[in-house]
């Protein structure tokens, strides 16, 4: 009898793993096969931001416009100094003494008559004195403006004691400049005469200044009109504002200080965007101003520019004013009234003067 099982002896047979029938109609991702793009259809754009390209037309219209105002920057300002060089009129002023520290102007204002061409005053020539005589020095960063009465009593190198302001008519900006050397003992390195004519042209050459007095005026020899008050003045209101003198209270203290707020009222009108930002103007200014003024041969537009910079800082330093003056009618019966200076305070005012340690209170304080 057999035993085991009815397949004892046979190999089992192997097992098969059958697979599920795929879908005919699946879409490639049923069917696990990537998906590939077709011909037919557009290829969607990049998501990348594009970079819109330059304007190179733009660019280069900007760069040569750039160009032309840097070298319009660079080349106007050396026309002006050489239209004001080649215009200055010159003359031999200086002396021989050696320079010092410090750097110091000498403003003498002419009142030399004219035919009224140039805006001045016509008439009679009356000797070519100084109305103005001014010193305007710059040290230690110090700016200081010192103004001499025209009759201050001077002893006048080659003539012995006179009005100071005769020093000009008997020979002219060199013995004048000696002379200011010997009264204050300090070297001068630029003069500069204004003529009458000039500070017609140039305040008219700025439109006008800002002036202001607290009394009213109608004299007949400056031929200044005014009302109290502050108006605003052409170049001849300007030129009879600082000539006038009968009718001051103060006399040639107060010219001097008439004379003072035109020139630093100019000087700020010089500084403003309307003067600065205007070529036009500019150039009116520099022709007005070379053709009626006179410095000596060594200085130019750069020794102008420096003293227009000390005379607005002495100004807002309230570093302005006459020396100390003893009498204002002194008599010595051969030169008629003079201005005597106090002998007891000058020395110490013009040592201050010189080292740039002054102060207000130094100057002359009128009574």
């Amino acid at each position: 009898m057999r035993t085991g099982s009815r397949f004892a002896g046979r190999s089992a047979p192997a097992r098969t793993r059958v697979l599920p029938q795929k879908k005919l109609d699946a879409s490639p991702e049923e069917l696990g096969t990537p998906q590939t793009p077709s011909r037919l259809e557009p290829i969607p754009p990049s998501k990348e931001r594009r970079v819109p390209r330059p304007n190179f037309r733009v660019r280069r219209i900007l760069a040569i416009g750039l160009t032309l105002g840097l070298i319009f920057m660079i080349a106007w300002p050396l026309y002006l100094c050489h239209l004001v060089n080649s215009q200055l009129n010159r003359v031999d002023a200086l002396s021989a003494l050696p320079a010092n520290e410090g750097e110091t102007w000498l403003i003498a204002g002419s009142d030399k008559r004219s035919d009224g061409s140039d805006g001045g005053v016509s008439g009679e020539d009356v000797g070519a004195r100084t109305d103005t005589i001014m010193l305007i020095r710059r040290v230690n960063s110090m700016s200081a403006i010192v103004s001499l009465p025209r009759d201050t009593a001077v002893d006048i190198p080659g003539y012995g004691l006179n009005k100071l302001n005769a020093a000009y008519s008997l020979e002219g900006p060199k013995l004048l400049v000696q002379t200011v050397e010997s009264l204050s003992g300090v070297k001068v390195d630029h003069y500069l005469e204004v003529s009458m004519g000039s500070v017609t042209q140039l305040v008219d050459a700025v439109g006008g200044i800002e002036l202001c007095l607290d009394y009213d005026v109608d004299d007949a020899d400056s031929a200044l009109k005014w009302q109290s008050g502050c108006h605003r003045a052409d170049g001849g209101t300007a030129l009879a504002f600082s000539r006038m003198r009968q009718q001051d209270p103060k006399g040639d203290i107060g010219r001097a200080e008439r004379q003072r707020q035109v020139v630093s009222k100019l000087a700020d009108t010089l500084f403003t965007p309307s003067t600065f930002l205007n070529p036009f103007k500019q150039q009116d200014l520099a022709i007005a101003g070379a053709q009626n003024l006179t410095c000596d041969n060594d200085s130019g537009t750069w020794a102008l520019g420096k003293l227009l910079l000390t005379y607005r800082n002495a100004t807002k330093n309230n570093l302005t004013g006459a020396p100390p003056i003893a009498d204002m009618a002194y008599y010595d019966g051969a030169h008629g009234a003079m201005v005597l200076l106090d002998t007891q305070k000058i020395s110490g005012f013009w040592s201050a003067f010189q080292k740039g340690t002054l102060q207000p209170s130094q100057y002359h304080q009128f009574q």
